[in-house]
């Protein structure tokens, strides 16, 4: 098992999408389930995203990460970045790999 934290300690991570001058007060109630507390970060970050889809100029760019947990909008991000630089929805089925398949290709 791979351990980030020492035995009997944990390593949480609480994040929202500020909606008042008071970004800290707002994640209180989850901060409150998780004490004691021995350390605690706090960063705000700025949600940034392109103005021009990128079809004109073909300048791609992928939005600021957001609150949301396991990157998930950030795949989505990619799918469609993927689609405008392609004109096609990406297939995951391609990425599959073969049952002989080593390197990459299909060898059958």
């Amino acid at each position: 098992t791979l351990f980030r934290s020492a035995q009997g300690k944990y390593i949480a991570i609480v994040s929202t999408t500020v909606e008042t001058s008071e970004p800290e007060k707002e994640i209180e109630p989850a901060l409150e389930l998780l004490e004691p507390i021995d350390q605690k970060f706090v960063a705000i970050s700025d949600l940034y995203e392109s103005t021009d889809d990128g079809t004109e100029s073909q300048v791609f760019c992928s939005r600021s990460y957001d609150a949301t947990t396991h990157f998930e909008t950030t795949c989505n991000d990619i799918k469609d970045i993927y689609k405008r630089t392609s004109g096609t929805d990406f297939d995951f089925e391609n990425m599959k790999r073969k049952q002989n398949d080593v390197f990459g290709e299909d060898e059958q």
